[in-house]
């Protein structure tokens, strides 16, 4: 009898353990394509090129006083097109130097998908092509060194998003705003580049991936 009760019992601490172990791994580990929580920025998340700007189409209104405000949103329809930290890894342009010297205009692949690790204050972001970059929430600064020289990133908390603020050696400041749905399943980063006198503004739109 008593090896039986010691069975048992052993298949029951099994079980819980079993269980605990699983209940452990869903909160270090969320599932791919969906924050946790508000504020949490975690997932995979697919660029919804339709209610995205073109960064393109952007410039080309920025440098046309005419075409401004003749309507948001364009899609991403072209091969090339982006902005952000992950984009300032290319060579300067004429474009670019005309808008504080960084090349913006970036492989749009990079930003057609982003996965998001976020266990605050930590935040690890990987674009479309691989390349990952770890930031802290808290108002670190962290040194990336690139072709252009030595770029200064922080990251912090403002009114529920996440602001990054990058500061490449040479060329335009950009900052981005990282802000998920209540529900974590929409995405919005909001990009503004400023650069000798002129102000470049779009907006990202991502989806959870399924």
């Amino acid at each position: 009898m008593g090896d039986v009760r010691g069975r048992a019992a052993e298949r029951n601490y099994r079980g819980i353990f079993a269980a605990a172990t699983i209940a452990a791994t869903l909160l270090l580990f969320p599932p791919a394509g969906r924050a946790i929580g508000p504020g949490d920025l975690s997932g995979t998340w697919k660029l919804d090129r339709e209610r995205s700007d073109d960064p393109a189409q952007k410039l080309r209104e920025g440098r046309d006083p005419s075409r401004r405000g003749s309507g948001g949103g364009g899609g991403f329809r072209g091969r090339r097109g982006g902005g952000g930290f992950g984009g300032h890894h290319g060579r300067p342009t004429d474009e670019g130097e005309e808008n504080g010297g960084t090349d913006f205009f970036e492989d749009s692949r990079a930003f057609d998908l982003l996965a998001i690790v976020h266990r605050d204050p930590e935040l690890r972001i990987t674009d479309g092509l691989g390349r990952e970059h770890v930031l802290y929430t808290d108002g670190r600064r962290v040194d990336e060194e690139r072709s252009s020289g030595t770029t200064k990133i922080r990251a912090k908390w403002k009114d529920g998003r996440v602001v990054v603020a990058t500061t490449p050696e040479h060329g335009a400041k950009i900052t981005e705003t990282y802000a998920v749905t209540a529900d974590g399943f929409s995405l919005t980063v909001t990009t503004r580049v400023d650069g000798r006198g002129r102000e470049l503004e779009f907006r990202r739109v991502y989806d959870a991936a399924k």
